[in-house]
């Protein structure tokens, strides 16, 4: 049986998750354990088919459901007595074997990452990693360096859901081992995968898009020592560290280029781990856990210690950023049959260790050294959530009796805002009580209101009228009552008076009973009226004609009847009334006050007689400057002949005294105009002079 050991983490240890991304809250690692972050810290869960000494990866989605999880790769189990390279599904059977050729190695450290697939919902990028002893019990011959970088695509919408294999590229990048990460775009949206350089003297940087998995960019560091291993990320995406034999290389990364650059050697270090603000660098040795202040200066000179773990006889082993915004390492030993899970909590402000959390019963021959792989930008976290003070409900107490308020969150410093500095305070007065928590993971704020006891007052909920609206006061409470102030009510003395102010106030209900007093208020806001108004550019219409109408007053508008309106909602809309209409116009401001204003349009009959001017004087002067029928409505043609009876104008327009380009000279000229009016058509002759 396994056994879980909880200590009680004093200052940082939230009731809910600390980050709104949850596809890291499930991890499944070494031999067939497993941990659950939904509930805000980790609980040990099963079961798990995890097999692997060090490298894995498992990826949850956005609701912390697990999806899938790995032991990125193995070998021949018969020649080198590891396990093959599987991928399992959330019911933890296996959804693909990699079998001995595919995949990464059974013991890199990073065996594997899991990030989204960019541009494609529901698929994931599964890339592996050899492992620097590839060739235990022989090599693959056509394998000669061993697989290097390789990646799978896993679509969950196969196999109803539990999710299949959908392509599977090997040996992109060889030889390359031990070290994989993933760092998300600046983009938020596509990746950079980081892997060690074939001779170790510094990265590849491959872009991961929707187009894919592109060529890398290789950068060199000048740190070969150091350009082994474990690569990890920052939340923030923009540093990079890597480390083996007791030294690491830490380098700053453009998340938006995917440049490597700045390198700096740091010696004594045997696992690393950025904080969720990314603005510390952890790491342990044989003896201690410390950070680097990646602000500083001078930072290998500004080294920390956070504790010392020499004297628990284990081995401290990889390190990896939770959802909770701790930092976990595992600790192990050869000579025990256990492996036991610790933390770094608080790793933003003042970290501190709790060591041996959670114990995973192992056999002597199945030691593990490696947590999973992830993104750490899903863990970021740049500031700490704020504390989980409570003083509670609202307290109650009555004349010469006291109640005491408890901050709930001992070892901090406390700043009350009646001036006590305590955990807990005594009170014996009404009042609105504040707390300021100060701890090393952040600050916390509470308040809680004080109210004297033995009454049921309640002056009402808050109300909301419009002027000249009566309000009814609903106030309600034993003992004596009395409103104030008294010139804003008709009875003060009543529990529901009729409330007589015109403008917005607040009115206090004060109970007295038994030398005790309470009090309740009631914010009465009275919202003005809107003031409608409405105008028309005509009010007298023929049938046909139209009308624009223009109303004022500030608020949303509806105008009725909606009959023969442009619209109803807009403040200037055009009638078009068949007959005789009085238009109604509503404005609600808002608050939902309404006012309302309206305006009658006069509509006569439609005039279906045509006449013709006799003259016209086209001479620009905007009057009278064109020949066409006196029509309010319909439509025409006119054909217009010389004296010669040549037609010097035809169309349904009118006719500005011009002919083949020309100004037609002043003399009398014949039309012939088929009026189309009222449903008829009539045909008209006559004769018009052009005056100039």
């Amino acid at each position: 049986m396994k056994k879980i050991r909880y200590t009680v983490l004093i200052i940082c240890c939230f009731a809910a998750q600390v980050q709104a991304q949850k596809e890291g809250n499930i991890w499944h690692f070494g031999f067939g354990f497993a941990l659950d972050f939904n509930s805000g810290s980790p609980q040990l869960i099963s079961p798990s088919s995890m097999q692997t000494f060090e490298g894995c990866a498992s990826i949850s989605d956005a609701d912390g459901d697990l999806q899938f999880y790995t032991n990125g790769g193995g070998r021949d189990p018969i020649q080198s007595g590891q396990s093959s390279g599987k991928i399992w599904n959330r019911n933890h059977a296996v959804m693909y074997d990699m079998g001995n050729t595919e995949g990464g190695g059974f013991s890199s450290a990073q065996s594997s990452v899991i990030i989204p697939k960019p541009g494609s919902p529901n698929r994931y990028y599964l890339f592996t990693m050899e492992e620097v002893e590839y060739n235990i019990g022989g090599s693959v011959p056509s394998q000669p360096l061993g697989r290097g970088l390789s990646y799978f695509e896993v679509d969950m919408n196969l196999n109803s859901g539990l999710g299949g294999v959908s392509a599977y590229v090997g040996s992109v990048y060889v030889p390359t081992y031990e070290g994989l990460c993933a760092i998300r775009h600046a983009n938020g949206v596509d990746y950079w995968v980081i892997v060690h350089q074939s001779d170790e003297s510094g990265y590849a940087v491959f872009p991961v898009t929707a187009a894919g998995v592109g060529n890398p960019v290789l950068f060199d560091v000048n740190v070969v020592s150091a350009t082994t291993g474990i690569i990890k990320g920052a939340p923030n995406g923009q540093w990079l560290c890597s480390g083996a034999s007791l030294g690491a290389v830490l380098c700053k990364f453009d998340p938006a280029t995917g440049v490597v650059s700045d390198p700096l050697a740091l010696n004594g270090l045997d696992n690393q781990e950025f904080s969720p603000n990314s603005q510390r660098l952890f790491s342990t040795n044989s003896e201690e856990v410390f950070y680097f202040d990646l602000s500083a200066a001078d930072i290998e000179g500004s080294k920390t210690v956070v504790g010392n773990t020499q004297n628990t006889g284990l081995i401290n082993a990889q390190m990896q950023l939770g959802p909770d915004g701790n930092i976990y390492f595992l600790q192990t030993s050869f000579f025990i049959d256990a492996v036991y899970l610790s933390a770094i909590v608080c790793p933003n402000l003042a970290p501190f260790l709790d060591l041996e959390i959670i114990t995973f019963e192992t056999g002597q021959d199945e030691q593990f050294f490696g947590l999973p792989n992830f993104d750490n930008s899903i863990f970021r976290l740049d500031e700490d959530p704020p504390l989980a003070v409570n003083l509670g409900e609202v307290q109650n107490i009555c004349n010469g009796q006291s109640v005491l308020l408890d901050a709930g969150i001992p070892g901090a410093t406390y700043d009350w805002s009646n001036g006590g500095t305590t955990q807990t305070i005594q009170v014996s007065a009404p009042g609105l009580y504040a707390v300021t928590v100060t701890s090393g993971c952040g600050v916390g704020v509470d308040s809680v209101e004080v109210l004297q006891t033995g009454f049921d007052l309640d002056a009402g909920p808050d109300i909301s009228a419009c002027e000249g609206d009566p309000v009814q006061l609903n106030g309600t409470g034993s003992g004596t009552l009395v409103w104030s102030p008294e010139d804003l009510v008709d009875d003060p003395s009543s529990a529901t008076p009729q409330f007589t102010g015109n403008s917005t106030a607040t009115l206090v209900l004060t109970s007295t009973e038994n030398g005790c007093t309470a009090q309740d208020t009631v914010l009465v806001t009275v919202n003005p009226q809107p003031v409608a108004g409405v105008q028309a550019d005509l009010t007298n219409l023929v049938a046909g004609e139209s009308a624009q109408l223009s109303g004022s007053g500030a608020g949303t508008y509806l105008w009725s009847p909606a009959t023969n309106l442009s619209c109803t909602d807009c403040p200037n809309p055009v009638a078009m009334p068949e007959t005789t209409t009085t238009y109604l116009l509503t404005i609600t401001s808002p608050l939902g006050c309404t006012d309302t204003a309206s305006i009658t349009i006069n509509v006569a009959p439609p005039l279906c007689d045509v006449e013709f001017p006799k003259a016209f004087t086209p001479n620009g002067d905007g009057r009278n400057d064109a020949f066409r029928p006196l029509i309010a409505q319909g439509t025409y043609e006119m054909v217009i002949y010389n004296r010669w009876g040549e037609a010097v104008y035809q169309g349904n327009t009118p006719w500005d005294g011009r002919s083949k380009a020309q100004s037609a000279p002043s003399d009398v000229y014949v039309f012939k105009a088929t009026v189309r009016l009222c449903e008829e058509e009539k045909v008209v002759v006559g004769d018009v002079t052009l005056l100039r």
